[in-house]
């Protein structure tokens, strides 16, 4: 048996988000793999599809471990997912077949043999994600930015988030009633800046850290925003941190603006 791993990107605006669903069909395992005919249909979930496109192919139950569960909307530049087979196909066998079969909003750019107790999830040691706001609204950019009607204070925003970068306790920043019993993490590095693309200027954040708490991205963003509009000081940050409590904090950003960019192992 190999374990397998893959490097994807998808466009998550069709889906319910990265996880399975519980009232899938992938949770009848009595059921034989389908025959392999032809693409997938868009919809449903990334990891439900990716599976799906795996034992058409493969001809095997798949079981796909992703590095994190993205929300619906959120996009990934390289996902990270595992999974364990008995095939003796080539991998690059397995990646043409793959790319063949699933639909264009999700693509494999790599794939690769790892050790045995390799996981996808537990064996990461850090994230990179990006958020992506506009200025103007363009129809090409709905599902792929968030928009902002007005210009933000940059300069603002980039002193409110010194404060974030370190290791903190992020309970402000998580979504409300989450279960995690450690909100310690360590944020190495955000920055914050404007990049010209045919669209125009775009804001662009970057946040890099150990991991995140659900939703932590997010809402950090979206309590940015409230800086660069004017309607919160930056060393409000460091109040809200202390305070460890998610009401203090600004809004959810939007899914649709959310990128992973990368999985550090």
């Amino acid at each position: 048996m190999r374990n397998v791993c893959l490097s994807i990107s998808y466009d998550g605006t069709g889906y319910s988000g990265w996880q399975r669903q519980r009232n899938s069909s992938k949770i009848r395992p009595h059921l034989p793999p389908p025959p392999l005919r032809g693409r997938i249909k868009e919809g449903g979930t990334i990891q439900g599809t990716i599976e799906e496109a795996l034992e058409k192919l493969l001809q095997e139950k798949i079981n796909l471990i992703g590095s994190g569960r993205t929300d619906a909307g959120v996009h990934a530049i390289a996902q990270t997912a595992n999974f364990k087979t008995n095939t003796i196909l080539p991998l690059q066998a397995i990646k043409k077949g793959l790319n063949a079969i699933l639909p264009g909003d999700i693509r494999i750019n790599s794939i690769r043999k790892v050790p045995e107790n390799f996981n996808s999830r537990y064996s990461a040691c850090g994230k990179t994600y990006q958020y992506l706001i506009s200025f103007y609204f363009y129809p090409f950019l709905r599902n792929y930015t968030c928009y902002s009607p007005c210009q933000l204070n940059l300069s603002a925003m980039k002193k409110a988030s010194e404060f974030l970068v370190g290791r903190h306790n992020f309970s402000s920043f998580q979504a409300a009633g989450s279960r995690i019993r450690n909100p310690i993490r360590s944020i190495k590095r955000l920055s914050i800046k404007k990049t010209k693309t045919l669209f125009g200027n775009l804001a662009l954040i970057e946040i890099e850290a150990d991991g995140f708490l659900y939703k932590m991205v997010r809402n950090i963003v979206g309590t940015l925003l409230e800086v660069g509009k004017s309607k919160m000081a930056p060393d409000e940050i460091e109040k809200i941190l202390d305070k460890k409590n998610r009401k203090f904090a600004g809004p959810t950003a939007p899914a649709k603006g959310l990128y992973l960019k990368r999985v550090k192992y």
